[in-house]
């Protein structure tokens, strides 16, 4: 991912904006911040964090959901809980 983030920064202006969306996870009761993980490397690639905004996700086909002992993805009903129930917006900015 840092590699992508380079190259965003390399191609966008300078004032420009980059978006990205990911959304926080738990993989066998360990959870995975991602949207933490990926502010640190746009700041790290250069970018500024003009702002964060997160979302709950409501009601929708995705994200589907994982069985909590596997960290797989599960059939409806055999769930233990949403593998993405919010995400976050991340707005870079280079200045």
């Amino acid at each position: 991912m840092q590699e992508c983030f380079d190259e965003t920064y390399r191609i966008v202006r300078h004032g420009g904006r980059c978006c990205y969306v990911i959304g926080n996870t738990i993989l066998k009761k360990v959870e995975i911040l991602n949207a933490e993980v990926f502010t640190e490397s746009m700041q790290y690639a250069g970018l500024t964090i003009d702002r964060i905004i997160k979302r709950e996700i409501p009601l929708k086909i995705l994200p589907q959901k994982r069985d909590a002992e596997t960290g797989r993805f599960a059939k409806n009903g055999e769930e233990d809980f949403h593998a993405y129930p919010t995400e976050y917006i991340v707005i870079g900015e280079k200045i």
